[in-house]
């Protein structure tokens, strides 16, 4: 049987014909090559793959923003310093709309912060630093907290009150409702601390929740009249009553002298 040989041109590799040990050496280089790619394509998969699981999750922007912004006044992980503790900070409206419109010894942020990042390290603060059983809080506990210790000074809608020796109890609609978290903890002048054993954390929250409410009182319908409380609106209705019994007297006067004529 004829063998056809091996022809070597001048800078080019060896072309294998179909017979003698050459036709049996390629299938051998190719079968070879396809093993060395799927080697290949397995190492880098894995590589790719324990890359991703080794890479860390992507950073919390609410706390990017804290730590930039809040965490030199009240700690790395909300525990108080300069400014109070976040552990009654368990609703994000709270938080919100304190840091937006800042309180008596926090300054606003909402030129420094856009709307996202405000949401964002609002959510962060109500979720991960205040404390779990704040999350249960309700304003209407809140209420009947509020209206047991806190009524007597700041009136039952919050609008204030006179206090002895010429003082005044502000009322709460003139400050965000989480800076009554700061008021409870520290106290405020005349007001004692509510926050250091009288209230827990979770009555603390819905007492906040509650002046949330009455800074902004759903509407019962007809006229508001400031919602300054029931005095006010007992004078008015009293006025309204003694005005139609005026009148009641008077149509029946009027009666009275026609009949006698």
């Amino acid at each position: 049987m004829h063998r056809v040989g091996v022809r070597l041109a001048a800078g080019s590799l060896p072309a294998f014909t179909a017979g003698g040990e050459g036709g049996r050496a390629a299938p051998r280089h190719r079968a070879a090559f396809i093993v060395c790619l799927v080697l290949v394509a397995a190492a880098t998969l894995l590589t790719a793959s324990a890359a991703h699981a080794e890479s860390p999750p992507p950073a919390d922007p609410g706390a990017v923003v804290f730590a930039e912004n809040c965490s030199g006044c009240h700690g790395a992980v909300g525990g108080g310093g300069f400014g109070p503790p976040l552990l009654t900070a368990g609703s994000s409206s709270l938080v919100s709309t304190m840091v937006e419109e800042g309180g008596i010894d926090m300054p606003p942020f909402a030129e420094a912060l856009d709307p996202d990042e405000i949401r964002a390290v609002a959510d962060h603060v109500a979720q991960k630093l205040a404390a779990p059983v704040t999350h249960s809080a309700r304003a209407a506990e809140g209420g009947e907290i509020f209206r047991l210790y806190c009524s007597g000074c700041h009136g039952a809608t919050g609008a204030g009150g006179a206090l002895t020796v010429g003082g005044n109890a502000p009322p709460l609609r003139d400050f965000p409702p989480a800076e009554a978290l700061a008021a409870m903890y520290y106290g405020r002048r005349n007001m004692p601390a509510f926050g250091r054993g009288t209230l827990d954390l979770r009555q603390q929250t819905a007492v906040a929740l509650y002046v949330e409410v009455l800074a902004d009182p759903p509407s019962p319908g007809g006229f508001g009249l400031g919602y300054v409380g029931p005095v006010s609106e007992g004078m008015v209705a009293g006025g309204a009553l003694a005005v139609l019994i005026l009148l009641a007297v008077w149509l029946a006067w009027k009666h009275r002298r026609a009949v006698v004529g």
